[in-house]
This record gives C-alpha cells, structure tokens and sequence, in this order.
C-alpha cells in the first residue's frame, strides 16, 4: 500500500472503521509501520480525536435536559398521531357518505315492485287460458295456436326457459290425477339452434317427441317432453278431438 491510499485509509477509518475489512487494514498496519510520516499523521489523528471525546464527555449536561427531550418527543409525536386520526376519521366520514349516497342512487333507481301487474296477468291466465295464450304466442312472433288440440285447463305456466343459454317459450300442462306432466317448447326457425333432425329420445321417466310444422315465417319445431310412455301425451289432449303427435 502506498501513501496515497494509506492517507485516504485513514481518515475512512475515522469514520466508518468496522465496514473496514482485514484486506485494507492489514496492508494499511503494515504501511504504517514502515513509513514514519504516514505513522505521525495517524497519530495525530488518534490524538484529535481523544481530544474531542475528552471534550464532549466534559460537557456539563443542563438540568432538565432529558426530561425537555422526552416531553418534546412526545408532543411531536402526539401531535402526528392526532394528525393521523384525523386523517383515518376523515377518510372513514367520505367512505360513508359515499357509500350513503350510492346506496341512495341505487335504491332510487330500483322499480317499485308492479304487484298489480302480477296479479292481473295471473288472473288473466287462470280466467283465459286459451285465448291468452294464443296472444302471447302470437306476440313471440309463433302460431298462436299450436299444432296439437291440448287441453288448456291443463296449463300451469306460459313463459320462457333457458335451454343452452338462449330463451326458449315453453309451455306446461300438468295432469290432475297422477302428476304426470306436458312441456312444450317452441323453436322457431331463427332460433339460433340447429333443428335439423332433431332425435327424439327417452327415459324411464319421461320422452320427447319432435313436430315440424310449417309457419308464417317459416318452419317452426315443436318438442314435447312428456310423462306416460309413447301414447303418454294423448293424456293432455282433448279427448273430443282425439289426435297424438303422429297423426297430427
């Protein structure tokens, strides 16, 4: 090690002595002990800097001095404690208005519940099944009438099923001895389903019979799901007027 680097040694072990590896003060030692004007600069460091300890330990401490720091600790930091709850109760008093006003958007904006509606479309059903329901298909762009001579005291629900993720009107008979059951679902021609040979297949507890029929506005299919075996839908029909799905 040279004198340039031993001087610049030197005043880094000042400072920060303990990041100093063996690598540096090794050589730096050794350096010393061998170079007389680098050997008296580093005792007269070390002499300053006992000086300045000397010094600072001789310094007479005020009275009071401890306890004036520690209480103007705590001020500082009851004061960025009480800041900060102001802070957190601000921002707690907007999160609930917020939320108050959102609340209050969306209960303005829900409908009021037409119970009116409901039960005159009910009674509507329940007085009118047949005409009614001639309407509302006709009001899904269908035939009102449907292919086969049903029974409409039969009817329990018009409406709309969901099947594959698209609406499908369906409409339901229920049989008033043994819970059997008719459902009829409607597919247009632009129903977004492939209709071409459709299969009908069956179960142990129900079967679905397929009829083709030519519309208005196209051919629209009729799938019956129903209870009863292959004459099982015959059960739902009028018996004045006779008929099944083969011979209508």
């Amino acid at each position: 090690m040279d004198c340039r680097d031993a001087q610049f040694y030197l005043r880094m072990r000042r400072q920060v002595a303990d990041e100093l590896g063996a690598d540096v003060t090794a050589p730096l030692d050794q350096h010393l002990a061998t170079c007389p004007a680098c050997a008296a600069d580093a005792r007269a460091i070390a002499s300053f800097d006992r000086a300045v300890g000397r010094a600072m330990v001789n310094v007479p401490v005020p009275a009071g001095l401890r306890g004036k720091l520690v209480a103007h600790a705590a001020s500082k930091r009851g004061e960025v404690l009480r800041r900060k709850v102001y802070q957190y109760a601000a921002m707690a008093t907007a999160a609930l208005l917020l939320i108050g006003i959102g609340a209050g958007v969306i209960s303005n904006t829900r409908p009021a519940l037409d119970v009116s509606h409901l039960v005159e479309r009910n009674g509507e059903l329940s007085a009118n099944k047949q005409e009614s329901t001639e309407r509302w298909l006709a009001a899904q762009r269908l035939p009102d009438r449907l292919p086969l001579p049903f029974d409409y005291d039969l009817l329990t629900y018009r409406g709309h099923e969901t099947v594959q993720g698209r609406d499908v009107p369906v409409l339901v008979f229920r049989s008033r001895t043994d819970g059997g059951f008719a459902v009829v679902y409607v597919f247009p021609h632009d129903s977004g389903f492939n209709l071409k040979n459709v299969p009908e297949v069956s179960s142990s507890h129900a079967r679905a019979q397929v009829l083709v029929k030519q519309g208005s506005r196209g051919n629209v299919t009729y799938l019956f799901v129903h209870t009863g075996g292959p004459s099982g839908l015959e059960s739902f029909l009028l018996a004045n007027r006779g008929g099944g799905v083969a011979g209508a």
